[in-house]
């Protein structure tokens, strides 16, 4: 496997350190783009020391430690556990992109899922720093297939947009995205969600007017029990108004 490393990271932290950094951004944005290990608001991925000498085997354990002591040190590098199971100290590791120069680095991802330099070595800009475009462009090509399901966090937007006579939902947490997940792995698209965001809408029970002045929320629609019943129109509400015909096709929602 060949390694690159942002020329300006490592005028910031460190040749060593950015290195460490590119392998993480690489790692998470695989993740992000198989929607995996996301807690507490940002993507993860985890490894333990003993497998990070083997995928960096001209550190030793201690240099390994080092670097990400200094990274943690300076609030690069983000740390936890969230394994189920509580005897395993296995650490996830996540950046704080703020720390971090525009446009960060993330290598091309090959088939396999592997790590690896574009054929014509083009994946070098001019000072140093890798392009993420390749990836970026995977992104955009899976968001924008008309039978995908959207992403937990890009639901949750959609609601908070057409959702305006609920509570807004500030933030997307693990059991949020979880709920969203259990839907679509029970059979739910995300169509059928927004369909749900705009009966309870147009709902004047879930929008306040009953004995109680009570609105449905967020999480209370991703329960299938309450959207179960707002899709079969128990509560009232219309549903989502059909997508308007662009160039001989349809524009998405």
């Amino acid at each position: 496997m060949t390694y690159h490393f942002d020329g300006r990271i490592a005028a910031m932290y460190g040749v060593d350190e950015a290195v460490f950094i590119a392998m993480l951004q690489f790692w998470i944005a695989k993740n992000e783009a198989n929607d995996r290990h996301f807690h507490d608001g940002r993507y993860w991925t985890y490894n333990s020391i003993r497998a990070m000498e083997r995928l960096f085997p001209w550190w030793s354990k201690r240099q390994i430690e080092r670097i990400v002591k200094k990274l943690k040190d300076t609030g690069v590098v983000l740390t936890a556990n969230y394994n189920r199971d509580s005897h395993d100290r296995t650490l996830f590791y996540s950046l704080d992109e703020s720390k971090l120069p525009i446009s960060p680095f993330c290598r091309e991802l090959s088939p396999n899922g592997d790590s690896t330099p574009s054929p014509n070595g083009d994946d070098l800009a001019p000072n140093g720093e890798m392009y993420k475009e390749q990836l970026n462009t995977q992104l955009k090509e899976e968001e924008e297939k008309p039978d995908g399901n959207i992403k937990p966090l890009e639901l949750m937007e959609r609601y908070n947009t057409i959702c305006t006579g609920m509570p807004q939902a500030v933030k997307l947490t693990e059991k949020r995205a979880k709920a969203v997940r259990r839907l679509y792995a029970t059979g739910y698209t995300s169509e059928q969600l927004i369909d749900v965001f705009y009966r309870a809408q147009a709902s004047s029970f879930c929008t306040g007017s009953n004995d109680r002045g009570w609105r449905a929320d967020f999480d209370w629609l991703m329960s299938e029990n309450n959207l179960v019943k707002v899709l079969e129109g128990k509560y009232g509400g219309s549903a989502a108004p059909a997508p308007h015909r662009q160039n001989g096709g349809y524009e998405q929602w």
